[in-house]
């Protein structure tokens, strides 16, 4: 029988289990997070079969990028192992810039609180204080963050929390209560994030003439995301039926260029491609030959669809300097490249199309996404909708 007292020691890294004088057993354990830091986790049970099973948990968790939470357990040690945790199952290029603002904006503010003490109130305060940390934007550094920006921290800290909270770790998520007060000007923003009918048109006739620019009018002529037209391979691509598969897309990570999956799981479909978007398409093996030709011994060629002269597949990141000058060449407002999604969107809801048609098509979540941030009602649909009585009343009676 064991006495009061006694250690059970289980080799370097395995913990230890030790009964107390109270008759209850104390285990103990050190484990290596994702993120290289060391975490000392400790519990009290009643048995030491109990003592052995949180140990033999912790470990597992610790391999999972989990662990177990103490009262002593940071957000920062909490929140780098559930992103370790979430990462293989999200875009690369999503995940990159989770952890960016985890680690700007997150961990420097809260990172060192004991995740069990963080109240609404911590959260509000800390809201309110968000500004942007970027030293390589003077123009911008120490302003408050944007409305936008600020949703995105809030998002984090609401999932880590609602884990935190499903796991047992948490009573309640703080997140839930609190959220960043939105600024007057941002709910009074009325700017159009798209391009009219009569302004993407004159966009497409100046980006139709543009060795790289023909990328551009794909995109708006399909509602495809950028990165999923530069990541576009010819093996997911059917020129005979049109049938175009989005399986991966092509994002930039620190400069470099990355193949990941599609932004979501809707996100990987099939889209039908008629039209002068079919028309790039098919021309684009024409244009390989007279590259290959003009290059020479330069050229080096991929299995890219939209590539530079070069044959290489297209940057993300370097397509924003031409975008900006087509749009002058074009005497269109620059809205960046996501007015051509949001502009493809818009006009076909002017056109009255289904918006879980277009939904579908463009790989949203879901039809109400779609309609609450793609969805840009346009001047021209709001005239002439004074209702007028006397005429709705006249042709009542003539047609009594």
């Amino acid at each position: 029988m064991a006495k009061k007292g006694d250690t059970t020691k289980r080799g370097n890294g395995r913990g230890s289990v030790r009964r107390l004088p109270s008759g209850r057993y104390q285990w103990r354990a050190t484990v290596e997070l994702p993120s290289g830091e060391v975490q000392r986790v400790s519990g009290t049970v009643a048995t030491k079969t109990e003592a052995e099973e949180a140990l033999s948990q912790v470990r597992t968790d610790a391999r999972r990028g989990q662990f177990a939470v103490t009262p002593a357990t940071t957000l920062k040690e909490y929140v780098l192992a559930w992103h370790e945790l979430r990462r293989d199952g999200q875009a690369a290029k999503y995940s990159h810039s989770q952890r960016n603002m985890i680690e700007t904006h997150i961990i420097p503010s809260l990172g060192g609180r004991k995740i069990a003490n963080i109240t609404p109130r911590d959260l509000e305060a800390f809201y309110a204080g968000l500004a942007h940390r970027d030293e390589r934007r003077e123009e911008k550094l120490g302003k408050p963050l944007s409305d936008s920006m600020k949703r995105q921290v809030h998002n984090i800290l609401r999932q880590m929390f609602a884990e935190a909270v499903r796991h047992g770790d948490l009573i309640r998520n703080p997140a839930d209560v609190a959220r960043p007060k939105y600024t007057r000007e941002a709910a009074q923003d009325d700017t159009s994030k798209a391009w009219t009918e009569e302004e993407a048109a004159s966009f497409y006739r100046v980006a139709r003439q543009d060795r790289r620019g023909v990328a551009f009018c794909f995109m708006l002529s399909t509602g495809m995301r950028i990165g999923e037209t530069l990541g576009l391979r010819w093996e997911n691509v059917e020129l005979e039926s049109g049938l175009v598969h989005i399986r991966e897309a092509l994002v930039s990570l620190s400069g470099k260029a990355h193949r990941t999956t599609p932004k979501t799981a809707r996100s990987r479909r099939t889209i039908p491609v008629t039209g002068d978007a079919l028309n790039i398409l098919k021309e684009m093996p024409l244009q390989v030959a007279l590259d290959r030709e003009a290059q020479g011994a330069r050229y080096v060629g991929s299995d890219a669809v939209f590539t530079t002269s070069r044959g290489l597949p297209i940057l993300p990141d370097n397509v924003y300097k031409l975008m900006q000058d087509l749009c002058k060449k074009a005497g269109v407002p620059y809205k960046g490249t996501h007015v051509l999604r949001h502009s493809f969107i818009s006009i076909h809801g002017q056109q009255g199309k289904a918006v879980e048609v277009i939904s579908a098509h463009v790989g949203h979540a879901r039809p109400s996404f779609t309609q609450d941030r793609y969805r840009t009602v346009f001047q021209k649909e709001r005239e002439a909708l004074t209702l007028d009585f006397l005429t709705l009343t006249k042709d009542s009676e003539e047609n009594a």
